[in-house]
């Protein structure tokens, strides 16, 4: 079994729940939450896990610091660490400046059922 590890940074406790319960149903691979954080404030506290971290699941629209602005940071902490933006917003101009910011990909929270996980896999197998 493939273990890959994963940071979840979104707001909502409810959706890190939905997160974690979409990644346990993944046949063959195990994904590990290295943390969880509802906000950017204060994230490197997390740094620790900077060699060991695969893939960082960031929401956009959180207090304080939002997920655009966070792709920086996050990049900085965790260097080799895929980035995927998890977002209600649904905005090709958003979506490119998260690209452009260094995210590798951009979904809409209403398809994260079917296509988190084969993303996930896709920047973990490359």
């Amino acid at each position: 079994m493939k273990s890959i590890n994963v940071a979840l940074i979104d707001d909502s406790s409810i959706y890190r729940e939905l997160l974690k319960m979409i990644l346990r149903s993944v046949p063959d691979y195990k994904f590990n939450i290295l943390f969880e954080a509802e906000t950017l404030v204060g994230i490197e506290d997390n740094k620790q896990y900077h060699e060991e971290l695969d893939v960082i699941l960031l929401d956009i629209m959180m207090p304080d610091i939002d997920g655009v602005s966070g792709i920086p940071i996050l990049q900085d902490l965790f260097p080799t660490s895929s980035i995927i933006m998890v977002s209600d917003v649904e905005s090709p101009e958003v979506k490119e400046e998260c690209i452009e910011k260094g995210a590798m990909s951009y979904i809409i929270k209403s398809a994260v059922q079917t296509r988190l996980a084969p993303e996930i896999i896709a920047y973990c197998n490359n």
